[in-house]
């Protein structure tokens, strides 16, 4: 009996030191494994810094043309070409009203690289019905003059003056 339980120790000594060595090569693949995971991550490219979208407000017009709220109108035309000058990404509002049609632009400034463009995309309707799908065109120029902002250009709607 004692020559039996001499073999089994024996056996089972041989036994735990093979799992012994299994489980410190297995320990050895997996420090190696995240090793390389880590050099890895720290060649990444760091991302590029997206630049924020100045929203710069509305403007919106009486039926006579003139703006519903003058100071508004000042502060968002303002910004807009202060973004406009420094080719910063920006938006301006402006829903011009008559009796009985509306028109809503939203102007857009949009960089590429070094250059700049000012978008126009454009609604309207007849009072009752309800605003026509959106049309966009490039406008070719901006300026700021004393009766407000002028857009230039812009495609089918032509020259557009958002009053101040």
């Amino acid at each position: 009996m004692v020559h039996r339980l001499q073999r089994y120790f024996r056996q089972s000594c041989w036994t735990t030191q093979s799992a012994v060595a299994a489980m410190l090569f297995f320990c050895v693949l997996v420090a190696v494994a995240l090793a390389a995971c880590g050099s890895m991550v720290e060649g990444a490219p760091n991302p590029t810094p997206t630049r924020q979208v100045s929203k710069c407000g509305s403007v919106q017009t009486s039926p006579r043309g003139l703006p519903l709220n003058a100071a508004m109108a000042k502060q968002a035309e303002a910004c807009f070409w202060q973004a406009y000058q420094k080719c910063q990404p920006a938006t301006l509002g402006f829903t011009r009203t008559s009796v009985d049609t509306v028109a809503v632009h939203t102007f857009s400034i949009r960089t590429s690289g070094q250059s700049c463009s000012v978008t126009d995309t454009m609604q309207h309707a007849i009072v009752p019905a309800k605003l026509s799908a959106a049309r966009t065109y490039t406008c070719t120029g901006v300026a700021a003059k004393s009766d407000g902002l002028h857009f230039s250009g812009c495609g089918d709607e032509g020259d557009v003056v958002v009053p101040m």
